[in-house]
């Protein structure tokens, strides 16, 4: 049977420890040995008769022998929260959800004293005080405790380990050798509960049908977007291990993702590894200072640069196993690159990026030039399938010229798809008729546009430059009662339809003629 049908299998039970035995002897067959194991671990965790547990825990003691130095062991770290009832809530499910995971650390800050206690008497944890320490400090004094060999398992200060979640983690961390880390997926923060059970329980439901092998499910990403990550240990010993400066622990994982990149190893989203999360309240001061020290030392902005444009991707067509070649210009830290490879993993893909600090980022991982776009290029002619203008062209001081650049590079067939926004969407032309036209640090009037596009001038542009468009979208944002009924006004004294004022965005595919 093969891995597609088995994964099937799963997600009709993921309880069947069988179907887990099944992938373990299937990956055992294809010499990924650590996958191998976790799916036997798994199935000895899932079975409930004590025979069957008998045999399964003889395949996986012999396994254990035979493969030592193969073995994907573990160490689950979890923060401390200062609600009593909160924190037995997060101890019992991560005990009943920690499969083969022998160490079990609590790094305490000490909040509370009740907590504290309670956490002295629990034989199955190992303690560690961490009372004024800085989240990365927290977390390093932690992982002095574990074993060398053990994979970091990183909780989020109020989540709790849901069914399968640490096994999909785990498989996810072993698909292959590019991969450093497996962030989970989470619910939006529960603030003022009182019960803490009642939600796990309903969440665990969720987990049985959702937390399911495959590795379709894994998307790969700059920064983690959560704070449940597992860490891979051979790498996190390659790194200054976490940065003691920053107070919170979201960018201590943000900023130690990108020490990862630095040796060339990816982090992944896993959609199949949902933890749930509590709500627990947290200084805005602290984060946005964190945002602040985080641009300094890598020259980077964690609010930019770092996220794919799905929107546009979708433009790209192609049957997946197209070797399609790609130019994003302005790909900044690489990140939709990294979402075309996932989709197109015969690619060939290329980037310009004219900031340093991104480019820093982008060039671990890609072929990208730094430099402008409106200055000499050393492309083949005729190599690109598509060339990506992600909010570029509006930056340029002659962004028709460059346009008319580009259609060396492209293949006959190639096109240019390009996101640019409209300037008369409604909150532009609203504020204009009060007589303002103010530039801002983003958006439609961000202080470094040079050059401002209506549909009609978007479509001259690319049709005096030689392009054909095929296909034009559009993205929106929420328009209020009083713009809607000013978009109306406007429509009854002009020949402008309403998309032309609640279009944000313009989405293009533009063929080479």
């Amino acid at each position: 049977m093969n891995i597609q049908d088995l994964h099937k299998k799963a997600a009709k039970n993921s309880r069947n420890y069988k179907t887990y035995e099944e992938m373990g002897d299937y990956y055992h067959q294809n010499g990924n040995l650590k996958r191998a194991y976790l799916c036997y671990a798994h199935s000895l965790f899932l079975c409930s008769s004590p025979e069957e547990a008998k045999r399964l825990s003889k395949i996986k003691k012999d396994w254990e022998k035979e493969h030592s130095t193969e073995l994907a062991k573990a160490a689950l770290l979890i923060p401390s929260v200062p609600d009593l009832t909160m924190m037995k809530a997060i101890i019992q499910t991560c005990l009943l959800n920690r499969e083969d995971v022998k160490t079990m650390i609590v790094h305490d800050d000490e909040e509370s004293m009740e907590v504290t206690e309670w956490l002295k008497e629990q034989n199955e944890i190992k303690l560690v005080c961490v009372k004024g320490l800085t989240p990365g400090a927290a977390l390093n004094k932690a992982i002095g405790q574990t074993k060398k060999q053990e994979d970091l398992f990183v909780l989020g200060k109020g989540s709790a380990l849901l069914p399968h979640a640490l096994f999909q983690l785990r498989m996810s961390l072993y698909k292959e050798e590019s991969i450093g880390a497996a962030n989970a997926v989470t619910n939006g923060p529960a603030f003022g509960l009182t019960d803490f059970i009642t939600p796990i329980d309903r969440a665990s439901v969720y987990a049985d049908e959702h937390n399911l092998p495959g590795d379709e499910q894994m998307d790969p990403v700059l920064i983690p977007s959560c704070c449940t990550v597992l860490i891979r240990r051979d790498l996190f010993d390659k790194t200054a291990g976490f940065d003691e400066h920053y107070l919170t622990q979201e960018v201590t994982e943000k900023d130690f993702s990108f020490q990862l990149l630095k040796l060339k190893k990816i982090t992944f989203l896993c959609h199949h590894g949902y933890v749930y999360t509590f709500g627990l309240q947290q200084s805005n001061q602290a984060r946005w200072s964190d945002y602040s020290h985080f641009y300094e030392k890598w020259n980077v902005r964690l609010n930019y640069s770092l996220f794919p444009r799905p929107d546009i991707l979708a433009l790209i067509k192609d049957p997946t196993d197209t070797p399609i070649n790609v130019l994003d210009v302005g790909c900044a830290c690489g990140a939709s690159l990294l979402a075309i490879r996932k989709k197109y993993p015969k690619a060939s893909l290329h980037g310009i990026e004219l900031d340093e600090g991104s480019w820093n980022i982008s060039s671990l991982l890609f072929p990208v030039t730094q430099g402008n776009v409106e200055e000499k290029l050393d492309y083949e002619d005729g190599y690109f399938d598509y060339i990506i203008f992600g909010d570029v062209l509006e930056h340029l001081h002659q962004p028709a010229a460059v346009l008319e650049n580009m259609k060396r590079y492209l293949k006959p067939g190639g096109a240019i798809l390009a996101s640019i926004p409209n300037i008369m969407h409604i909150s532009v032309v609203s504020n204009l008729l009060n007589g303002y036209w103010t530039y801002e640090e983003s958006g439609i009037l961000d202080k470094t546009h040079l050059r401002f596009f209506t549909r009609n001038e978007i479509t001259r542009m690319f049709s005096q430059t030689g392009y054909q468009i095929e296909d034009i979208g559009v993205t929106r944002i929420y328009i209020t009662p009083e713009q809607q009924k000013l978009i109306e006004q406007l429509c009854s004294i002009s020949s402008s339809s309403m998309e032309a004022f609640t279009a944000y965005q313009y989405l293009i595919r533009a063929r080479k003629k």
